[in-house]
């Protein structure tokens, strides 16, 4: 009995020893794939996946600029001076004897006729008796101003009044010496008076000086007025002169320049909505535009702010500036 039951035990132990070692000698089989809902995703070799899981390449976000599109315009340079209205033919009126002017027949704004008697002078002195002298205008036209008036001791150089041709207004100011190398007839001038506001009348230069004046180191100008409505003689006019000019050309706003590596350049829209680094050539400054002789062409974006941000290739978006 004992017998049977040891060689019971040695049958159970025998095979718990076969059953261990198959475990080590035959290698681990392969897994099936798990279900897809339950893999894992790995990172591609490119590195981690996209913020959110979808594994997208994210996009530079584009950056807000300001821009100018560009066109044909004129470039102009010019200074600011004051003049006054004056009438070609202008002339002062002296009488032929000195004495005391006694009276003035004619008043400012009275128009005369040439050889009209316009005033009298008495040369008598203490203790004698003269005869009055008349005086006459030597041009018919409009009396302009008194130069003297009634009771005024007056000489042969004494300028008693002012007739012009009311039909013929000049405009007469003086040029600073140094922008006297731009001065030239023909160029066109804007001319505003205070008392019309901001209406621009036009003129341009139809006389130039031929000497500076060696006191106030000015060169006398005239200007000849397109328009006449309601200008008289005498009237202060401010006046915005145009010194250089050039018409149809590309230009943008100074401040879409700047200097890279020494060299005037700007950034242009270009058709893939990127920053485009362009170099250009620059030609006449005003207060206002830049001309571009090379670089730029017309219809094309140039920004004017946000460059500081800017790198070649930037993806951008343009607020649009007016061009006018």
């Amino acid at each position: 009995m004992n017998n049977s039951r040891d060689f019971l035990f040695k049958i159970v132990v025998s095979a718990a020893i076969v059953i261990s070692l198959a475990f080590l000698v035959i290698p681990a089989l392969p897994n099936k794939a798990a279900p897809a809902e339950n893999r894992s995703t790995a990172p591609s070799s490119g590195g981690a996946p996209a913020q959110g899981g979808s594994g997208r390449e994210q996009k530079t976000p584009s950056q807000a600029v300001e821009a100018y599109v560009t066109s044909l315009e004129t470039v102009s340079n010019y200074i600011k001076v004051n003049g006054d209205i004056l009438t070609e033919g202008e002339i002062e009126i002296y009488p032929d004897i000195s004495g005391k002017l006694t009276d003035i027949s004619v008043s400012v704004g009275d128009k005369v006729a040439a050889g009209q008697p316009i005033a009298s002078v008495d040369p008598s002195l203490p203790g004698q008796n003269y005869s009055r002298s008349t005086v006459y205008a030597t041009i018919g036209g409009t009396v302009l101003r008194y130069n003297a008036h009634r009771g005024d001791k007056v000489t042969t150089g004494t300028s008693i009044l002012t007739i012009g041709d009311l039909t013929r207004l000049k405009l007469v100011t003086y040029i600073p010496e140094k922008f006297a190398a731009y001065i030239k007839k023909g160029l066109p001038a804007e001319i505003t008076f205070a008392a019309f506001g901001d209406r621009l009348y036009g003129g341009e230069i139809s006389d130039v000086g031929t000497v500076i004046d060696p006191a106030s180191r000015t060169l006398e100008i005239t200007i000849k007025l397109n328009e006449r409505e309601n200008v008289k003689p005498g009237m202060f006019a401010s006046i915005k002169l145009v010194t250089e000019q050039v018409r149809n050309v590309v230009a943008v706003p100074e401040e879409a320049l700047f200097s890279y590596y020494g060299n005037d350049t700007v950034f242009v829209i270009n058709s893939e909505g990127k920053a485009e680094r362009r170099e250009v050539t620059v030609g006449l400054r005003s207060s206002e535009l830049v001309e571009l002789k090379e670089g730029v062409s017309p219809g094309e974006s140039v920004i004017t702010a946000g460059q500081t941000l800017l790198d070649e290739g930037t993806p951008v978006h343009a607020i649009t500036r007016d061009t006018k």
